[in-house]
């Protein structure tokens, strides 16, 4: 808000343009000012930008791609609703100064939170049972995000270092007490996963003991290299594995933008679509569609859409042979998730079965396009992981079956990374790294990474 009022003071120092849109119709100008303002709130959320908390680089770039894509949406918004008083000119000036005044005003808050925290009537003594690789990682977060806790040291009975980041180790646990009373305030987080039931149970009746308020880092982290996500249920906490991002708000913005973007994608290629469709029926007769059920979100079966590039009655027999090669060959390094000396994913170059005008159309994905109407009806993504057939389930392992945490996507990141020269577990961990780290801006670099790997006509 700030960049903007600046930016009309610099470009129109005599207001003529503030004059213009308040003559404007209020029914137009106001629900179009609410749309922006939630516009550039949802891209920050898409951004991630409400979870960071620690400035650095991360951040900084974050802003700028956030605030670039919300003054183009703000664009998009002014054209919709055809407010041609605002100058374009304006509107750069508006986005050159938003960046610094983001960063400006989060680091004024970090300031500002740090200062009050700083407070000793504010500030919480806190004291890390353990000295251990996770206790350093929970001090680093507690250094250096703002926090009202105030880190005062160490206490393990089995370390021989001394201080990690300038925090001493104060000593074994049983200094619990003389610690309570130097400092009455004093909370103990329980950093020792890897540690006995008995020797957490006993930690934390110490604690009780002294009154000392505790938090404890829960055994299953040392599990599950994924991390871990807390939940309520009711009135009852629950911990389980850290999974997909897309969920909630992510949900619906990913959902969104999959709308609009495939409708525009769908004028743009219906022409490609009816041709290739012509092109299949003058060669071949029909049927112009191919039509092969496929594993979706949350392993629901749906039908996919393609243009069809085989044989009519052409038989799977080939293929399920060289799925199942391309899924097993690389099963003694499955249980480790290592795909280094896996086998690799290879299209069926001489396969008999498809048609002179199917290569065609397979080397520059034009097959591909109908899934676009999978996509309208929920059925598919434009991103996510690749559609996987039946007759693949009987070769999963279980570990597998995360990928069908999300609708399935005519490309990903599994795509843009490799395409066909993916091993089979290589890609399963595409899918859910994909899964766990989405973004706006995360699909947005995938689509434009697509498009010139399709230019090239190296097929799907």
């Amino acid at each position: 808000m700030a960049a903007f009022a600046m930016a009309m003071a610099l470009h129109d120092p005599s207001s003529s343009t503030e004059q213009r849109l308040a003559s404007a119709t209020p029914t137009v100008v106001v629900p179009c000012l609410i749309a922006i303002a939630a516009i550039w709130i949802l891209v920050f959320r898409a951004f991630d930008l409400y979870r960071m908390r620690n400035g650095g680089s991360r951040e900084l770039k974050a802003i700028t791609k956030a605030c670039t894509v919300a003054v183009l949406c703000t664009l998009l918004v002014l054209f919709l609703a055809h407010i041609h008083n605002l100058p374009r000119l304006t509107v750069l000036i508006a986005y050159l100064l938003s960046i610094p005044l983001v960063l400006m005003g989060r680091s004024i808050t970090r300031a500002c939170l740090r200062r009050c925290y700083s407070n000793p009537r504010i500030a919480i003594p806190l004291v890390i049972v353990g000295f251990n690789t996770i206790a350093h990682k929970l001090l680093d977060e507690l250094l250096d995000g703002p926090t009202h806790y105030e880190p005062i040291g160490f206490l393990d009975s089995g370390s021989a270092a001394r201080a990690y980041r300038g925090l001493p180790l104060l000593g074994s646990p049983d200094c619990l007490a003389h610690l309570r009373a130097a400092w009455p305030a004093l909370e103990a987080v329980i950093a020792i996963p890897y540690s006995s039931q008995d020797q957490q149970e006993a930690l934390l009746r110490l604690c009780e003991e002294h009154r000392i308020r505790w938090w404890m880092v829960p055994w299953t982290l040392r599990e599950l290299s994924t991390g871990l996500k807390l939940d309520q249920l009711g009135t009852v906490l629950v911990i389980g594995p850290r999974s997909t991002n897309l969920a909630g708000l992510n949900f619906v913005i990913k959902r969104s933008f999959d709308l609009s973007v495939t409708g525009l994608l769908l004028l743009v290629s219906a022409p490609i679509m009816v041709l290739a469709a012509l092109a299949i029926w003058l060669s071949d007769g029909r049927p112009v569609f191919f039509r092969q059920v496929r594993i979706g979100m949350r392993g629901k079966p749906f039908e996919l859409l393609k243009l069809r590039t085989m044989c009519r009655d052409a038989a799977d027999t080939l293929h399920r042979n060289y799925v199942r090669e391309w899924i097993n060959g690389d099963s003694a390094s499955a249980a480790t998730q290592d795909s280094s000396s896996s086998s690799v994913f290879f299209k069926l170059e001489d396969d008999p079965r498809i048609t002179r005008i199917g290569r065609i159309l397979r080397r520059f994905s034009i097959d591909e396009l109908p899934q676009l109407i999978n996509v309208l009806r929920g059925e598919m993504s434009l991103i996510g992981p690749r559609p996987a057939l039946p007759y693949e389930l009987d070769h999963y392992q279980d570990w597998h079956r995360r990928r069908f945490e999300a609708m399935p996507g005519i490309t990903g990141l599994w795509q843009v990374s490799g395409r066909n020269a993916l091993p089979f577990n290589q890609m399963v961990l595409f899918d859910l790294e994909y899964l766990r780290d989405w973004s706006l801006s995360g699909d947005l670099k995938i689509l434009f990474r697509t498009v010139p790997t399709l230019l090239r006509g190296s097929g799907v």
